[in-house]
Formats: C-alpha cells, sequence, structure tokens
C-alpha cells in the first residue's frame, strides 16, 4: 500500500505541475498580449501632434465651435473644412492659444495648450485670415522681428530673409515698407513670417487669401514638402479643391459643429458620392 501511495502521491505531483505550468503559460501569454496593445498605444500616441477633445466656444451663450474632436497625426496635412462663418477661424484660434476655450482641451506634440503655453507655442507656426502686419516696418525688417522673437541666430535670420526674398518673388521689395504692398505681397511676407523658425507644426487659416494662381502653387509645394519632411499642418479653407489635392484627412464643419471627419474616400463613402464637393454640399444642405 505504501508503494501505491507513493505512486498516486508522484502522479498528483506530476499533474499539479502540469496546471502549474499550463497556467503560468496562460499568464504570461495575457502579459505579452497585455504588453503588445500598450505598446500600440504608446505609438499611436506618439504619432499624434494635434489633440482635441471637446472643444467648446461660446459667445453670449450661443456656441461658435461646439464639443470639436479630432486628432492629427505628425506629418499629416488635416483640411478643416467650411463655409465662411462655420466656426474654422474660431477654432483655430483656440488651437494656437488666441482663444480661451469654454471646455475641452488641446494638446500640441503631447504639450497640453492650456497649461504651458508657452511651450506648446514654441513649436508652432500661425497664419491668421486676416495677418497684421507693421506699415512702417520693411518685409525684412519684419522678418527680422520674428527672427528675433522666435531666438533665430542674427545669421540664420539673414538666410531666411534672402530665401523667401526669392521664393516668393519680393525681390528687393523685401526691402521697403509693408506699407506699400498690395494684399498678395502682405499675404506672401505673412507666409514667411508663419515659417521663418521652421516650426514642427503650421495652422493656416484661409492661406491663399490674395494670392495669384502661380503663388497659389507655390503654396500648395510648400505645404506638400512641409509634410513631406515631417511638418504637421492644419489647414482652414471654403476652397475644395485645396482640400482635395492636398489634405489627407477632412473635417467638414458646419455651424460650429464637426459633421465628418476622415479622409476624402471615407467621407465619400459615407455620404454616397463620388466627389468631396458633392459630400461637402449633402452634409451641410444646400
Amino acid at each position: 500500500f505504501q508503494a501505491e501511495d507513493g505512486i498516486r502521491d508522484s502522479s498528483t505531483s506530476r499533474g499539479l505541475g502540469d496546471v502549474y505550468k499550463r497556467q503560468i503559460l496562460t499568464t504570461k501569454s495575457h502579459i505579452i498580449k497585455i504588453a503588445s496593445t500598450l505598446i500600440l498605444k504608446l505609438r499611436s500616441l506618439s504619432r499624434v501632434m494635434i489633440r482635441v477633445a471637446g472643444l467648446t466656444k461660446y459667445y453670449s451663450g450661443k456656441p461658435a465651435a461646439k464639443n470639436i474632436t479630432f486628432n492629427v497625426d505628425k506629418g499629416e496635412v488635416f483640411g478643416l473644412l467650411g463655409t465662411n462663418g462655420a466656426g474654422k477661424s474660431t477654432t483655430i484660434k483656440m488651437l494656437c492659444g488666441l482663444l480661451k476655450p469654454s471646455k475641452g482641451m488641446v494638446t500640441i506634440g503631447g504639450i497640453d495648450l492650456q497649461r504651458t503655453p508657452l511651450k506648446a507655442k514654441s513649436i508652432m507656426g500661425y497664419l491668421p485670415e486676416n495677418p497684421l502686419l507693421y506699415d512702417k516696418l520693411t518685409g525684412a525688417e519684419s522678418l527680422e522681428l520674428i527672427g528675433k522673437l522666435r531666438k533665430l541666430s542674427s545669421d540664420m535670420i539673414k538666410q531666411r530673409v534672402t530665401y523667401y526674398a526669392k521664393a516668393l518673388g519680393l525681390g528687393e521689395q523685401i526691402y521697403q515698407e509693408v506699407g506699400t504692398y498690395s494684399k498678395g505681397m502682405r499675404q506672401k511676407i505673412a507666409i514667411a513670417m508663419t515659417l521663418i523658425h521652421d516650426p514642427e507644426m503650421i495652422l493656416l487659416d484661409e492661406p491663399a487669401s490674395g494670392l495669384d494662381p502661380r503663388y497659389t502653387k507655390i503654396l500648395k509645394d510648400w505645404i506638400k514638402n512641409l509634410a513631406s519632411n515631417g511638418r504637421t499642418v492644419l489647414l482652414s479653407t471654403h476652397i475644395i479643391e485645396m482640400a482635395e489635392n492636398l489634405c489627407t484627412k477632412v473635417a467638414i464643419i458646419d455651424k460650429g459643429q464637426l459633421l465628418a471627419v476622415g479622409t476624402i474616400q471615407e467621407i465619400q463613402a459615407s455620404t454616397g458620392v463620388n466627389n468631396l464637393e458633392d459630400a461637402f454640399i449633402r452634409l451641410i444642405g444646400d
């Protein structure tokens, strides 16, 4: 009997050992799955340059922008498309810190815009719809002023002035007072002021305003080049053709609310049409 008990004890021990091994293997498998999920989430978070959650702005109790939520990945050209007065500029101003939201949050490159605004603003460039320029400064002096505020070296500022004078076709006129510039020239110098410090993220509010077709094409090429070099561009526009040609994703906004967010193909599919213009009209109504 002792021998039989010994055999049973040995068999039981082996059985328990097998159970423990299976439990350990199962636990390891769960840990690996959890770790893999966390790694994927962290990689996803590291790709996001602009994170907007529940962004809302009220004026006299009425929403100019309501519950705006979207993400923009690094190296992406993201279009905010809507008619005039749809809430695009209000949203852009909240994204760059010019307007304090009634509620919601914005992070730029993982930096909370409301908690550490200067740090967030240091990596962004902003072109407003109606840029305010100093008429008594020359174009070169305007760029020098922004360059110094952005803490660029004197040599770098000179290089950038020379580059933009040529790239934008300003030539020697860059040394003339801004007050003598045409609307198109003022827009060109404003674009240069936005990009002079080579920001990681660029907010462009109706950037083609005042530009002739030639420089609109140059602007489009610049935006594509910025994205190909890892810069993130958020483009606010009412020009559907510009959004179609440039944007990897689009958010359609009307009356302060987002109606759709996704790739152009996704938005077309969801509305049952084959072009962005028809999708836009279908979403906002006639």
